[in-house]
């Protein structure tokens, strides 16, 4: 989402966000396509309500969108898996509502909750938008009822019968709506302990428009420090990112590590790398503790805003797409 001018103003993160960050203000009718940050919780901001004293919340999508002077989506849902980004970017990878041989009803109108064939759901609360064999359906996680999905017809028509196959799977059309705009996916940290799934997946979305995407590298959070499963997760998926990427791969633990990014304006009185505990988590190959928030696996706004000013230079730099 794009935050208005109005709720900057009274929030107080005018300043904090624009003049003191550097970024521009979107102006109503900005040139451009636009961008799409796909993911979890760490690209839906994670806990970006944390930020030392005099600092103001700072989600990335609308601090890039601020920077680069053009909209900005967030489609992250936090806790999904690589697999849910790839459901929700690529049409061809449809979810699989179904009620056995017998098939069941689209209805006139109206929902229906079903379970799907294999298991896999939405987490996110909110409806995504999407077909039906060719109707217009949302579809969204059945509260409650794990491996099941609320699909929701909102035109209403004739009831449609479908069966167990292809006609009855629900198909994303968010890759036509968003589609000439630039992409960013930070996905797959959820289930890194199988890696081949994630490279997969993210293979898979990242081939839907591979000339306006970019592929985000995932940090290592304290339990990923050295010497721990996660440790060596995060660098094997790191690792083939930028070996099959290449100029669309963006290393985030870089920007988070930089000493150039600490000394943006904003962030200079808070002396990030400075403290010992700062220190200590370099040491470990961490980020600075600082920049990480107090459940040691989300990033604050401090971190947010390195990720964002990191992207923008990648965008704007070595990706060459805004």
């Amino acid at each position: 989402m794009v935050v208005s001018r109005r709720s900057l103003v009274r929030s107080g993160a005018l300043l904090a966000v624009s003049a003191a960050l550097g970024g521009a203000l979107v102006r109503p009718g900005a040139q451009g396509p636009g961008f799409v940050l796909w993911g979890s919780s760490s690209a839906a901001g994670g806990l970006h309500r944390e930020h030392p004293p005099g600092y103001a919340p700072v989600r990335i999508d609308a601090l890039l969108s601020r920077l680069l002077g053009v909209p900005g989506t967030c489609r992250a849902v936090g806790g999904d898996r690589s697999w849910h980004t790839l459901a929700m970017r690529s049409y061809d990878h449809p979810y699989h509502p179904g009620l056995g041989a017998e098939g069941w009803l689209l209805p006139v109108q109206g929902q229906v909750v079903v379970p799907t064939a294999d298991g896999r759901a939405p987490r996110a609360a909110l409806p995504l938008p999407g077909t039906v064999a060719g109707v217009a359906c949302s579809i969204r996680a059945a509260p409650g009822r794990e491996g099941a999905v609320v699909l929701r017809r909102h035109v209403p028509g004739p009831a449609v019968e479908l069966g167990t196959g292809p006609r009855s799977w629900w198909h994303t059309d968010l890759e036509d709506r968003h589609r000439g705009q630039v992409h960013l996916f930070w996905t797959g940290k959820n289930n890194i302990e199988d890696p081949g799934r994630v490279l997969a997946d993210t293979r898979a979305a990242w081939a839907v428009e591979p000339a306006r995407s970019v592929v985000m590298g995932h940090w290592h959070t304290y339990g990923d420090r050295r010497g721990t499963a996660g440790w060596d997760q995060v660098r094997t998926v790191n690792a083939a990112y930028r070996a099959e990427y290449g100029p669309a791969y963006h290393e985030t633990m870089a920007d988070l590590r930089d000493p150039r990014l600490w000394a943006l304006p904003a962030l200079r009185p808070y002396r990030i790398g400075d403290s010992a505990e700062d220190r200590r988590w370099l040491a470990l190959g961490l980020p600075p503790r600082s920049v990480v928030g107090s459940d040691r696996k989300h990033l604050n706004a401090l971190g947010n805003t390195l990720v964002a000013h990191g992207l923008h230079r990648h965008l704007t730099g070595e990706a060459g797409l805004c």
